[in-house]
């Protein structure tokens, strides 16, 4: 019964996926934009801290973020439980690209890995939801967790733009933009073209 009203309250596009490769493959590929990006960055840019604009943090400091929640994804993917809170800070990879590539290779790899997984795999999630150090642990699926990991990405890395931007530093069309954004830009790019001319 349930499942038949869910069945009939998805819009036509929706899909109700069996396997988490959807979200591991955009996972993948969002990684390896970021690996783009990191090649060629001088390790100075890379530690420098940015200001108070950017809260008196570092491009490297927000790699390093992002790549532990990864790493949490893809170890308690294997361990049955994540623990996005049992994070390592001022590790190498905080100062040094070439230990963030490093990492990323192996977690663009193991992220693929998971794209056969089943959608509803069950994980254990801890998370600390107060000051006082005591944990919880809640239950979620892996492609629920694929899909929080991707979108954690994609707001560090929008962030991860701008301070490259703001160091000199090109990046690519769309980094750090959400798939959704960036759908609805090309659905609608006739209307902004209207505006920008309109604007000048």
């Amino acid at each position: 019964m349930i499942a038949n009203t869910l069945a009939t309250s998805l819009s036509p596009q929706a899909v109700v996926q069996t396997t988490c490769r959807p979200v591991a493959d955009a996972l993948s590929t969002i990684l390896d934009e970021l690996r783009t990006v990191l090649s060629g960055l001088e390790s100075t840019r890379y530690a420098a801290k940015m200001g108070a604009l950017f809260g008196n943090s570092s491009i490297g400091a927000h790699v390093r973020h992002v790549l532990d929640h990864a790493r949490a994804l893809v170890d308690g993917a294997a361990s049955g439980t994540i623990d996005y809170d049992h994070r390592v800070r001022g590790t190498a990879i905080e100062t040094d690209p070439a230990a963030a590539l490093r990492e990323l290779e192996y977690l663009i790899n193991s992220t693929r890995l998971l794209a056969g997984h089943d959608a509803g795999e069950r994980v254990g999630v801890a998370i600390m939801p107060t000051r006082d150090g005591e944990s919880v642990t809640l239950t979620s699926s892996l492609a629920r967790e694929l899909a929080f990991v991707l979108s954690h990405t994609i707001h560090h890395n929008a962030t991860i733009r701008g301070m490259a931007v703001a160091a000199g530093h090109d990046v690519p069309e769309g980094f750090g933009y959400a798939p959704s954004t960036l759908a609805h830009a090309a659905t609608h790019s006739h209307l902004q073209k209207d505006r920008c001319a309109c604007v000048r």
